[in-house]
Parts: C-alpha cells; structure tokens; sequence
C-alpha cells in the first residue's frame, strides 16, 4: 500500500508539475538565442537559497558566482563578460519551474542551472526541451543520464555511482548486511534507495531493513528502532535537510555503523549533527578533503576552489555543492568557447563532446552520456574531530584511482 501511494503521489506531483511548465512557455513562442557576438554572455541559475534545502543552494551560488567572478577577471569568455542571474526557488519544485520559465523563455540566456535539489531540477525537464536552452543540474537527476533529454546535463555524479561507491566500500570490508532509510517523497531519495539497493543485491548481500521517511518529522524513533533490531552491517540514509541531522543523532551510540551521501557534505550537517557525526562515514565528492588528493592537474583544480573559499570561510573547506557549482560553470564555459557562439544549439552540441578534467571529476559527456562522470569521482570520505578526511581506503584508492 506505502509504494502505491508513493506512485500516485509521484505521478499528481509530474502531472501538476509538467502542466506548469508547459503553462509558463506558452507565451514565448519557443524562443531561441541570437547567438550575438556582443555584449555579456548571460546564464541563468535556480537554486534553493531559503527553505529547508537552502544548505545545497548556498554552496553552490557561492562557489558559481566566485568561479564566474575569475573568469570575468582573466578576461571573460572570448573577451566578453559572464552575467549570472540568481534566482530562489524556496526548495520548492513549483516556483522552481516559474522561476527557470522567467529566464529561459529570454532569447538573450545561452544557458541555464537548473535546482540543486533533485525534484525540482526534474520537474523543469519539459521546459528544458520546449526552450532548448543547454542546462546543467546542480542536483544528481538520474532521468538526465541517459541523454533522453538532449539538452539537460548534471554536474553531480547519479545516484548510482554514489551508491557503487558505498558497495565498493562494504565489499571490502565484509559488510553482509544493510539498512536503507530514505526521504520517500523526494527524487533523490527515492532513486538513492532504488540505486543502493539493486547493487546491494547484485553484490551478494541483504537489505534487512528498507523504510521511507517523512523529511518534515522531528523524531525518527520507530525508524531507528527498527533498524537497531535489525541490527545490520551498515545503516545509509538517503535524503536531505534537517531530518538527516535528526537520524545522526538518534543513531549514534546505538552500535549501529553509519553512513551518509554527497548531501551530507557540508559543516551545515557537521556542526549540527555535533559529536554524533563523529566516525560516520560518507560517499561524496573525492574533493572534499582536498589536501589528500595526490599532487598533479586534479588537485590544482580542487585547490583553485578550496583556497579562495578557505579565505573567505574561516579555513573551513568547501561543501560538496561549492564544486558542483563551481563546476557547472566550467562546463558551460569550456562549451562555450568550443562552440566560438552563445547559440543554444551550438552549445548544446558542445557540451555532449565535453572531455575535461575539472574539480568535480573528469567529464566524458556523450549522446548516450550526460552525466559524464566515473567513479574515480567519488571519494569514500569519514568524519574526525569534526572534520570531513579521507578514509584509508580513500587514500589507497587515490594512489591509483584520481581523476585525471
């Protein structure tokens, strides 16, 4: 019955969504870019400044804006200056859509962000496609990998290759059994719990406990007591906001290992989830611990993110979403330039070739392709003393497996 209603939550939620979209682009006329030679070089951004997920936003508006800033101050793309519009979608798909229609049903926009979080970035698809404009999500859109969608892209890695990592992970160290708690109205949760848990199986162990949460609760004492009863290898939650901090808190000292994801990777988890995060251990972006990385073109790339931010944050190092962001940019404008035009289509098509090494990863995008990433993406990270390290494991894996 919970996966039925799941469903017909799922399809209201597409169906409203999709209505909206097509709402907003009625007036346009499906306008397309000049592809002009002058003037700046606009690209759009939506992303969840206020509301429960603004944690995701925050790092990416930041790291974007600073990466747009230095490549304005080495001379711009081609001589021209990037104009980055900001726009608040208040961790809420529908104003997502409005605000993503406002920008790109402008001809003068060559290209868009789309919301870092996941269900909102998903429910501007059908605009993505009436518009044309190339867009990138700031959140992991598993819909968007498989290029259906020829102008939508992600910066993130898919859920599944997060998921990979954590399999990985628990091979080696004989993890049996497993856990699984996720957000079960949220894209990202549940396509988090369907990646875990088809790699789960395929690798030979068992889910034992898999439950769906409500990210608006303030207590998760069934959920946790059942995982304890269960008493599994591992315990990984799926999901974003405030509920994660919760679940960190109540799991901890119950003798249960824990982990977490890429969403997690930030002191906006850490410093609230306090001496309970101490020892969880988390799949996220192999840059969070950026002094780790071996020396060579890949960590100069993550230090050119970490040191600026580092200036400005108290020597605090920069969330997952900082490189997501921070990247997203470079992709557009490596795109860009390849193309020599502000064209949509133009950029669209360069983009699908993209070959570039960056913070995030190495990007192979392709027509089958768009997100573009492997696992070398991804690092398998632990909290010490408050502080997001690399793993053993993660420092084993760098000696042979960086993005290059």
């Amino acid at each position: 019955m919970k996966s039925k209603t799941l469903l017909a939550v799922a399809a209201f939620a597409t169906a409203s969504l999709t209505a909206i979209a097509l709402a907003g682009c009625s007036g346009s006329g499906g306008a397309t870019p000049s592809g002009s030679t002058s003037g700046p070089i606009k690209i759009g951004a939506v992303m969840p400044l206020t509301g429960p997920l603004a944690a995701l936003g925050a790092g990416d508006k930041e790291a974007a804006e600073q990466t747009v800033a230095d490549i304005n101050k080495a001379g711009g793309i081609d001589g021209r200056q990037i104009q980055l519009t900001v726009a608040d979608d208040k961790t809420n798909p529908t104003e997502s859509v409005k605000q993503f229609n406002q920008m790109a049903s402008d001809s003068s926009y060559s290209a868009m962000l789309a919301s870092s979080m996941t269900s909102a970035a998903l429910a501007v698809s059908s605009s993505i496609e009436q518009y044309k404009i190339p867009t990138i999500a700031l959140s992991p859109v598993d819909q968007y990998v498989d290029g259906s969608n020829p102008y939508a892209f992600t910066s993130p890695g898919s859920t599944k290759i997060y998921a990979a990592a954590l399999v990985d992970y628990w091979k080696s160290i004989g993890v049996k059994t497993v856990a699984v708690a996720y957000t079960g109205t949220d894209l990202y949760g549940q396509t988090g719990e369907k990646s875990t848990k088809s790699l789960v199986e395929a690798a030979g162990m068992k889910i034992v406990v898999d439950e769906a949460y409500d990210p608006a609760a303030t207590d998760f004492t069934p959920l946790i007591t059942k995982v304890v009863a269960a008493g599994p290898d591992a315990f990984v939650q799926w999901g974003s906001g405030p509920a994660p901090v919760i679940i960190t808190k109540q799991i901890a000292g119950k003798g249960v290992h824990f982990y977490v994801t890429g969403s997690q990777a930030s002191n906006l988890w850490l410093q609230p989830s306090g001496a309970a995060a101490e020892g969880v251990i988390g799949a996220t972006t192999a840059a969070l611990d950026p002094d780790a990385i071996p020396a060579g073109p890949y960590k100069d790339l993550v230090m050119a993110v970490a040191t600026p931010w580092r200036a400005q944050n108290n020597n605090v190092n920069p969330p997952e979403f900082a490189y997501g962001g921070a990247t997203a940019i470079e992709l557009l404008k490596n795109a860009i330039e390849k193309a020599g035009s502000t064209d949509r289509g133009k950029i669209r098509d360069a983009l699908e070739a993209t070959d570039l090494l960056t913070p995030n990863g190495h990007y192979h995008y392709s027509k089958t392709d768009h997100m573009g990433l492997d696992a070398s993406a991804i690092g398998i990270m632990v909290v010490k003393n408050g502080v997001w390290k690399a793993t053993d494991y993660q420092l084993n894996r760098f000696k042979t497996d960086t993005p290059k």
